[in-house]
């Protein structure tokens, strides 16, 4: 009977180190998917349809799955691993019985819901009825197929199989290219969601079969066990609440990009396109914190609770500290050059230099706001690891309740770099909230 070995500090640098850069390369991949399609189809009325509805299949992703269920799977796993296989494969079938009942159905009605609240405010960009039910449908089905992909992913993360994931990750993003490359003069605006989709589908086929293979479990031997456990009602519970935070932290790009769309046509691409690049000093320390929660969840699981307290507070203050000193220099580099970078990457096709300029300008004011963004993400992981889901829930609120309203104070000044400095501004008493409430807890 196999069992579960805890993680040590050798395996742990040896699956930072090794993690770091495939997962970079995988990011890059994807990355590379907002450039091709920034320089194929520039920034039309009809791509902000197409973002906006890629925005919420995003955001239906992280509810369900990514910020939520991913994150709540890991430690009930490993919990389980510790009391052996047959335990293990007893906690993924209950589980997976649940989610694959619940996940495409609560999907439909979310996204039923986006577009009629969209309807009030959004235009469909003279797209035909056809085009438009297409895009909406195709999206549904990439937010379900990513959210089985990041169950998948969680399984694969507990038992130290990091590489696989990322590798596949940046297979699926040359597929993507070429899926819209192919389709893109018969299909038109429709040839991005179902690349995406099929993106997806060759993930999660490779991603299945090595679930199958650690948790020593066969395809044809997955039964699934419709009646609830212990393990179903912890999860669910658990996951309600993480969901409440997903939700909370998800609305946010999605009331930016409705109050954006009020400022005329392609204000949501350039705030999507400044964003992606964004998303790389975020990807540069994001890729190491699935490592570093298992790493803190053991830690804080430990024994001698006094003594736990303070390794855990260390390590995260190391972490903070080497933090700071890889992404301070970076981040400037990264703001004197910006306007560079933006005409580097976008500056090869539809899009013109006014745009170039704009989505430059924005991007600018979202850097002001990366590292205080960026040292929140590092905490947040350390009050997972404590199971402190509440301080996560009420840092998501404050942001959602205040996010809006700044929104619609800055706009009337600034316009659409309104919407970028609201989000900037909030990111340091966000910070500020979610530091103290780690240090004082003791």
């Amino acid at each position: 009977m196999s069992t579960y070995v805890p993680q040590s500090q050798t395996s742990l640098l040896k699956n930072v180190l090794i993690i770091t850069p495939l997962s970079l390369i995988g990011r890059a991949g994807t990355f590379l998917i907002y450039i091709v399609l920034a320089n194929w189809f520039g920034d039309p009325a009809e791509m902000d349809f197409i973002y906006y509805y890629w925005g919420i299949a995003i955001f239906l992703i992280e509810l369900l799955s990514a910020a939520s269920a991913y994150s709540v799977l890991v430690p009930m796993l490993a919990e389980a691993c510790v009391k052996g296989e047959t335990e293990a494969q007893r906690c993924v079938q209950s589980i997976l019985s649940r989610y694959i009942i619940f996940m495409p159905g609560l999907c439909c009605i979310l996204v039923a819901i986006s577009w009629a609240i969209s309807q009030l405010f959004f235009p469909n960009a003279g797209l035909a009825p056809i085009t438009i039910i297409s895009i909406v449908c195709g999206f549904l089905c990439f937010a379900i197929i990513a959210a089985v992909r990041w169950m998948l992913k969680a399984i694969l993360d507990t038992y130290e199989v990091f590489h696989l994931p990322v590798i596949v990750q940046g297979l699926r993003a040359v597929l993507v290219i070429g899926i819209i490359y192919l389709c893109k003069p018969y299909l038109i605006w429709f040839s991005i969601p179902l690349a995406l989709i099929i993106g997806e589908l060759f993930q999660v086929v490779v991603l299945f079969r090595r679930c199958c293979a650690v948790l020593n479990l066969p395809a044809r031997h997955l039964r699934f066990n419709w009646q609830p456990t212990s393990y179903t009602t912890q999860f669910l519970r658990q996951c309600l609440l993480m969901m409440g935070a997903a939700l909370s932290d998800g609305l946010n790009p999605v009331v930016d990009r409705g109050m954006a769309s009020t400022l005329g046509a392609s204000s949501i691409s350039k705030l999507d396109y400044a964003l992606r690049l964004c998303a790389i000093p975020e990807t540069l320390t994001g890729v190491t914190l699935p490592v570093l929660l298992s790493h803190w969840a053991k830690i804080s699981s430990s024994e001698s609770q006094s003594e736990n307290g303070t390794q855990l507070q260390r390590s995260v203050w190391q972490s903070i500290i080497a933090l700071l000193v890889l992404m301070v220099p970076f981040l400037t580099g990264f703001y004197l050059f910006r306007t560079d970078i933006v005409t580097l990457l976008y500056g090869h096709g539809e899009l013109s230099e006014a745009g170039q300029f704009h989505i430059a300008s924005l991007l600018g004011i979202y850097l002001l706001g990366m590292l205080p963004r960026l040292i929140s993400r590092l905490l947040i992981r350390a009050h997972l690891a404590r199971q402190a889901h509440g301080t996560v829930v009420t840092a998501t609120l404050i942001r959602l309740i205040l996010n809006p309203f700044l929104n619609w104070i800055f706009m009337q000044y600034w316009g659409l770099e309104g919407v970028a400095w609201s989000t900037a501004l909030l990111s340091y008493p966000i910070l500020a909230y979610i530091a103290i409430a780690f240090w004082r807890r003791k």
